[in-house]
């Protein structure tokens, strides 16, 4: 079961992105596309680009080349910054990214804790 599911919208481009114990699922139009929780390095939420780009911020700061699975280039979206695997920066709009990615830090530290802890 999900912890947190952000539906599919217009402005996911009816993509379904649901948060996990262990990881994140991204059912996208070309598939579904899993990230485990060790993977992943850093999760942020940023401004349109557009908008960016109109008040001279060319999100240069942390450049890598992403995956964009949605509108991401139009909307308020989460970064997330992998540490392995082929693409190591996804961009993706979901419903709320907020509410998105205060789920995932939750559920992350929630993962990172139970690992120390199962280490000891």
């Amino acid at each position: 079961m999900p912890i947190y599911t952000s539906p599919s919208t217009v402005k996911s481009l009816w993509q379904e992105y649901r948060i996990y114990d262990n990881r994140v699922e991204f059912d996208t139009l070309f598939g579904r596309m899993t990230v485990p929780f060790d993977h992943i390095e850093r999760v942020d939420v940023s401004e349109s680009e557009v908008k960016g780009l109109f008040k001279g911020d060319l999100h240069l700061k942390n450049f890598r080349p992403a995956l964009k699975l949605d509108w991401a280039n139009f909307l308020e979206h989460v970064v997330l910054d992998k540490g392995e695997g082929r693409i190591r920066r996804v961009l993706f709009t979901p419903h709320n990214p907020e509410a998105f990615k205060s789920a995932l830090d939750e559920a992350l530290a929630r993962y990172r804790e139970k690992k120390a802890g199962d280490k000891d």
